[in-house]
């Protein structure tokens, strides 16, 4: 047992917090770790915050009979599935996690308004260590405002720091988070949460940023909570006013203005990156690679740079001879890409045997194009060839003018001949068609291990993965590497994914799989869910939803979940038939004189 180390925590009666609280003793048990995880009794009318403030003492406390031993607080539902050396050998001061979790680049109060996150402390032994929580214990005995424990660490962290030596654990050591750096550190920590910091957050006394720090921060918080906020407006507005300023929004370019793009953490400058990607879009291959020999002379690339290259050199794959390209709207980010909208120009550059070049969908008045794969059906305009593409939610905004080809399903086809468009009675996703444009045989005797594939909404998750389960990651766009994540998909017995056109993948493959949401974020991805319906009516299979499960899979029988269901070739024919009418289509709108 690791003798200078004690771990620490408490937990009140609540069967969650009792559960978490036998889950972390049966943890550090097995690891060795010594600890003093203790209940505390609640009052009937304690709340939450309450309980928080005793958190101060109680650590004050322990460290007080510890005074030789290093002291690390964790939240009772956190957890840990090992301890690294650097962790419990730290020589600093205080040792922890920056705020949120957050990349390097955005450490301090540029980005929030407290430093540490307060789940998981390291607090040595050392004379400013304790002096440390001395403080925080006085603030919290002697302000009597209504504040949980992070303000009284905060308010001993700014008191002290200039004379802390701290250390900060990476946030690549969080376990269960989609796209984490491969850093040949195996994650170790895992973040449990409640929900009840987001029902407290208002009622609790809080800090604020440094204004001459928020001054150079980066935007990406504020962008993320400006969709926050327009996707909250857009459900309580009337569909009267939502639909139109939905229009508006796209019409703008706020839609992608807000929409995901890159972290901050990259090299690679805002003007730099509209270069590279607009050339990109355009094909212009000698321009893009001249840009990047350029870029690459004078920077040190990290990943985020490199997701914005992966997406221009994606946008390369599929371009071609302007004379014959078709001109295709897909939604292209969050960078480098994201698998079921990216499938869009490869199924059709792979069907029509034809170069594929980037329309964007905020383009007025532009001139004809193709419409394909996903929920951007409310994209469409008059001049738009609409095959196979659908909506995500019955109050979008249709354009009845637009020529419709095919759609997903038929639920997106009562839309169009509710807004006055025509009666639409050919149905299919494009990505159906796949295994024609890809052939693959799976494997006779696959590996005895399931993949999961999330959603990018649902990336940030904190998942606890059995051993037996494999993460792939769905943000990819070039070509080879989406043949390659698909032959990866054959070669597990099954696979759990929120997205779903990873879903449409395994059911064109004949791939088990199992359609999944996670418990509390249901709603992250975009619509109300009808495109699920959609998509499984348009190809004659079981209409089926997303099945919700907890963020810990170990406690769940995940091969119960998945369905063995396959895609009919007929399904397949029709809609590759529908694409080739598609581009004649197109080439009929560019000689008008020849129809």
């Amino acid at each position: 047992m690791t003798t200078d180390v004690l771990f620490c925590s408490f937990h009140t009666p609540d069967e969650y917090y009792a559960r978490s609280a036998a889950n972390l003793r049966a943890s550090l048990d097995r690891l060795g770790v010594a600890h003093e995880i203790a209940e505390v009794p609640k009052a009937p009318d304690e709340e939450w915050l309450e309980i928080c403030r005793k958190k101060i003492p109680f650590l004050h406390s322990v460290c007080d009979r510890n005074p030789d031993r290093k002291i690390f607080w964790i939240d009772v539902d956190c957890d840990i599935d090992y301890l690294p050396d650097f962790v419990s050998g730290f020589s600093a001061d205080i040792i922890g996690f920056q705020r949120g979790f957050g990349h390097p680049m955005r450490i301090g109060y540029g980005s929030s308004a407290r430093f540490w996150e307060p789940c998981f402390w390291g607090i040595n032994t050392t004379p400013a260590a304790r002096a440390y929580i001395r403080d925080a214990h006085l603030a919290c005995e002697s302000m009597t405002l209504r504040a949980t424990d992070d303000f009284f660490f905060e308010e001993a962290w700014r008191k002290n720091a200039d004379q802390l030596t701290f250390q900060m654990i990476p946030s690549s050591m969080l376990l269960g988070r989609a796209d984490q750096p491969d850093t040949g550190r195996r994650p170790f920590f895992y973040f449990g949460s409640s929900g009840n910091v987001a029902t407290f957050k208002g009622l609790a006394a809080q800090h604020t940023r440094n204004s001459a720090a928020r001054s150079t921060a980066t935007k990406g918080g504020v962008k993320s909570m400006a969709l926050k906020v327009a996707r909250q407006t857009q459900e309580a507005l009337p569909q009267r006013l939502a639909v139109p300023l939905r229009r508006l929004s796209d019409e703008i370019g706020l839609t992608e203005f807000l929409s995901p793009t890159l972290p901050a953490s990259r090299q690679l400058s805002q003007r730099s990156i509209y270069n590279i990607v607009h050339d990109a879009r355009e094909g212009r291959r000698d321009a893009v690679e001249a840009r990047l020999a350029d870029i690459s002379s004078r920077r040190l690339l990290g990943n985020a740079d490199r997701a914005v290259i992966g997406a221009a050199q994606a946008f390369l794959d599929y371009s071609g001879d302007d004379e014959t390209a078709l001109p295709l709207l897909w939604w292209d980010k969050p960078y480098p890409g994201n698998y079921g909208d990216w499938l869009s120009p490869l199924v059709f550059h792979d069907a029509l045997k034809r170069p594929v070049r980037f329309q964007r969908h905020d383009e007025i008045g532009a001139r004809p194009h193709l419409i394909g794969i996903g929920s951007i059906g409310r994209f469409a305009q008059a001049s738009s060839i609409v095959v196979g593409a659908g909506f995500s939610r019955a109050d979008a905004e249709i354009a009845p003018d637009a020529t419709y080809i095919s759609l997903r399903g038929p639920y997106s086809a009562q839309l169009v001949a509710a807004a006055g468009g025509p009666q639409v009675e050919r149905f299919g996703d494009p990505a159906a068609i796949l295994p024609r444009l890809i052939p693959l045989e799976r494997p006779a005797s696959t590996n005895g291990r399931l993949a999961l594939v999330r959603h990018f909404a649902h990336r940030n998750i904190s998942l606890r993965l059995p051993e037996h389960v494999d993460e792939l990651s769905v943000l990819l766009s070039r070509r080879a590497d989406i043949q390659a994540f698909i032959a990866r998909l054959g070669q597990y017995d099954a696979v759990l994914t929120s997205a779903m056109h990873v879903y449409i993948t395994c059911q064109a493959y004949g791939i088990p799989v199992a359609l999944i949401t996670f418990d509390g974020f249901e709603d992250a991805v975009a619509g109300d869910q009808m495109k699920y319906r959609d998509y499984a009516a348009g190809v004659g299979l079981p209409e089926r939803m997303p099945q919700t499960i907890g963020h810990d899979l170990r406690q769940r029988a995940l091969p119960d979940l998945v369905e063995n269901e396959r895609i009919p070739k007929t399904a397949m024919d029709e809609i590759y038939a529908a694409l080739t009418e598609a581009a004649a289509m197109f080439d009929r709108m560019l000689q008008p004189s020849q129809q």
